[in-house]
């Protein structure tokens, strides 16, 4: 920067002066500008005695400045650093398994791939890789293992209640099958898993391989009656399986029914109790709601996951291919999901849909005892297309 001696000095240069004075300008100048280095060397700290700091000093070394820079201005005070969250809790029974109205909504997951069907049968890595994707956007969870290992301990007794009523329309038992290697990968052994429906006969008639007692994956029908549910319309006896098990995976199909509307993951537990017939008057109304709400039943159920590869929306021996898995933790939810797929079905072969919706008024009652939520403002769906 140009001292005031060297600007009074030009702003005479249209003026002439005598070299005395001239001389006398330019070293009072150069003094004052030797002063201003001195200042500037006694302002920088020695370079073998580093200050003294007035808080710990920082794990990562700051890099020391160029000695051809010029000194940098000072700095703004830097502000409270932010922490880095904590990495999340791995989830929990509770977490996961909560939904309306302990939550805001329900969650349904429908996941969705063309090439799931190879032929007359479905792919069982695609479906794997399905019901995969639909754990981890149901759960908000990346690692899948991590939820299947959450919502089912290495000792529970695990009962999949497929739905075998008819040859034509059952439970796929690609997607039973994909749900034990999970529960299998979950430290679960093979041996307290069991595939169930009502009889030995209908489980073979869909494709499931019999296994009473042997090692590996159970795979049997009803071995008795146990506990008894006092329902509105009648009593019934819940099959001893049920009341062996300590958690369920309801894993029903979608089907058009006569006197509920719609069979989906409610309806499928008249396949858990003895005297199903005794249940279906007035639409199965408060009948299905009544047996889903009996602790053997509601607080065992971990997870639904409905085989939706095929459904059945007018002939359960004339089912029609919608390439889905639908998964949820809220029957109920999962259940109205269900049915507006029917009613899609129904109606694109020209047939009239209103039996669907009207018949399937368990819904309503299963909202009304808390089950689940059926009002479309409470569910929230997400749907993914794989392939």
């Amino acid at each position: 920067m140009k001292s005031t001696q060297f600007q009074c000095a030009q702003e005479r240069q249209g003026h002439p002066i005598s070299r005395r004075t001239f001389i006398g300008l330019s070293m009072g100048a150069l003094a004052a500008w030797l002063a201003g280095c001195r200042a500037n060397i006694t302002a920088k700290p020695s370079p073998t005695t580093p200050p003294t700091p007035t808080s710990p000093p920082s794990s990562t070394p700051t890099p020391e400045p160029s000695p051809a820079a010029s000194p940098a201005p000072p700095s703004p005070p830097s502000p409270t650093p932010t922490l880095e969250p904590s990495p999340a809790a791995p989830p929990s029974l509770p977490s996961l398994t909560s939904h309306w109205p302990a939550t805001a909504t329900s969650r349904v997951v429908v996941v969705r791939h063309s090439g799931v069907w190879v032929g007359s049968a479905p792919d069982p890595q695609t479906v794997l890789h399905m019901l995969d994707a639909g754990i981890s956007t149901l759960s908000d969870t990346a690692d899948v293992l991590v939820v299947w290992r959450a919502l089912f301990a290495p000792a529970d007794r695990v009962l999949l209640k497929v739905n075998c009523i008819s040859a034509g329309g059952p439970t796929q038992p690609a997607v039973a099958y994909a749900v034990v290697r999970r529960l299998q990968d979950a430290r679960l052994p093979a041996e307290n898993i069991l595939i169930f429906d009502r009889t030995d006969g209908e489980l073979a008639a869909a494709g499931y391989t019999l296994n009473d007692g042997g090692p590996g994956v159970q795979c049997h029908g009803a071995r008795g009656e146990g506990s008894v549910a006092a329902l509105t319309q009648a009593s019934v006896r819940f099959y001893q399986d049920l009341d062996a098990a300590t958690a369920i995976v309801n894993i029903p199909t979608p089907k058009q029914h006569g006197s509920a509307g719609v069979s989906v993951a409610l309806k499928n537990h008249y396949g858990s109790v003895n005297r199903p017939g005794a249940l279906h008057g007035n639409w199965c109304d408060p009948a299905i709601a009544e047996l889903n709400a009996q602790p053997n039943v509601r607080d065992k159920t971990r997870l639904v996951v409905g085989a939706a590869l095929s459904v059945s929306p007018d002939d359960w021996n004339r089912p029609a291919r919608e390439n889905a898995l639908l998964i949820s933790f809220d029957p109920v939810a999962l259940d109205t999901v269900g049915r507006d797929i029917l009613v899609r079905h129904r109606q694109a072969r020209g047939g009239d849909a209103g039996s669907l919706i009207e018949g399937a008024r368990h819904l309503g009652t299963a909202q009304k005892l808390g089950l689940g939520a059926t009002d479309v403002n409470l569910i929230d769906l997400r749907e993914i297309m794989l392939g």
